[in-house]
């Protein structure tokens, strides 16, 4: 099984200078932020004999990019894999983040980079992709938020008679 490294790896070595430290900061910026996730990126070549989703899939659920005792309904990792040599990207998040995260909304964030990624303008689709999934996960906490907070809802109802 291939072992990759947490945060940024780049086995490609395709990008340019000073963008592995601008991506790096980006996905600290996540973390901090989110203190419970941990995002990944992953940039290599993957075998076409099968889908990307399948390779991040397995990836994320069998490679090192959590720990043991944070699988399952635990995991609250991100992982980010592009393969520019064919042209492919895809964003799978852990169990525990599935009910927050909706593939819809995903695939949102991934057709926000889309001109960047027309252009090979890696660097800038994948700080777009974490921008977007940062803003995203705003938006969902807020919304929890509102719903959690007791001075937000009413407890009970009563009628005048």
């Amino acid at each position: 099984m291939p072992r990759f490294g947490k945060g940024l790896v780049d086995t490609l070595g395709m990008l340019e200078k000073g963008a592995g430290k601008k991506i790096s900061n980006a996905l600290n910026t996540i973390s901090r932020r989110f203190p419970q996730v941990e995002m990944h990126l992953l940039i290599k070549e993957f075998d076409p004999q099968y889908p990307l989703s399948t390779h991040l899939f397995w990836l994320l659920n069998q490679g090192e990019f959590c720990a043991s005792d944070r699988k399952d309904g635990k995991n609250h990792s991100i992982l980010l894999g592009l393969d520019p040599r064919q042209g492919s990207i895809g964003l799978i998040v852990g169990y525990g983040l599935e009910p927050f995260l909706a593939q819809k909304a995903l695939d949102h964030v991934l057709e926000k980079a889309q001109a960047s990624l027309g252009s090979a303008d890696h660097t800038k689709a994948i700080l777009t992709i974490i921008d977007s999934l940062q803003e995203l996960m705003e938006e969902i906490c807020d919304g929890l938020g509102q719903t959690t907070d007791p001075r937000a809802t009413k407890v009970s109802t009563t009628i005048d008679y």
